[in-house]
């Protein structure tokens, strides 16, 4: 069975790429002045300005990696991802480019720690239990994978890969059957998100209208042979 690679396998570039506004995804939507208390004391007031430029740092940093991954230059966007989380260790997209650059490196351990993070930060969100459900099965973690795509099936239901992830996975600890059940959800969830007009305009929206393909069934003897 081939199967398509999870949604964080791609180039940062695609997935985590410019908002509409051409305002990178580390630029945030907030008023960043509205951090600021009119009525702080002194010292409050010192503390929040000093947090704000801090932000505005991370931010910073955050855009120069995220066009370094775009160039292909992963190491160089990992450090200043990094620089990122040291200026600002609260700033999630610094954590979640850093999982991406580090998926494509082939880093699973350096994603898997990113990815926890975010799931302190958030636990709420779907896709990053599909991204470290890939990253666990990399390392052949196949039960840790399981309840990660588990939980990401759970959180949204109408992510197509996570059931061609958890099909995989399935396959490979010899549940034959589910995986007959989770390759036959994907392939109808897939095949109604292609017949549906694009409900968003969003980065997330976009990731999954270019990336949520139909797998192919076939055999467990070729369960290894994720595309990458």
């Amino acid at each position: 069975m081939r199967m398509n690679r999870l949604s964080s396998a791609v180039l940062i570039g695609i997935v985590l790429c410019a908002s509409e506004n051409d305002r990178s995804f580390a630029a945030g939507n907030g008023d960043a002045n509205a951090n600021v208390a009119s009525t702080a004391t002194p010292e409050e007031a010192a503390m929040q300005a000093a947090a704000y430029k801090a932000r505005l740092a991370a931010r910073a940093a955050t855009d120069e990696g995220f066009f370094l991954g775009r160039t292909g230059d992963f190491r160089a966007a990992r450090k200043k991802f990094s620089q990122a989380i040291e200026l600002d260790p609260k700033f999630s997209p610094a954590y979640r480019l850093r999982a991406d650059t580090c998926l494509k490196m082939s880093d699973w351990a350096g994603a898997i720690v990113d990815l926890d993070t975010l799931i302190t930060l958030d636990p709420n969100d779907a896709d990053i239990f599909n991204e470290r459900g890939f990253a666990r099965r990399q390392l052949g973690d196949l039960h840790g994978a399981r309840d990660d795509f588990d939980r990401c099936i759970i959180l949204g239901t109408d992510l197509p890969l996570a059931y061609g992830n958890r099909a995989e996975v399935e396959l490979m600890l010899g549940d034959d059957s589910a995986a007959a059940g989770d390759l036959a959800q994907a392939q109808s969830l897939a095949a109604t998100m292609s017949a549906s007009p694009p409900a968003s305009s969003t980065p997330s929206a976009r990731k999954s209208q270019t990336h949520h393909k139909t797998p192919r069934t076939g055999t467990s003897n070729n369960a290894k042979g994720t595309t990458r």
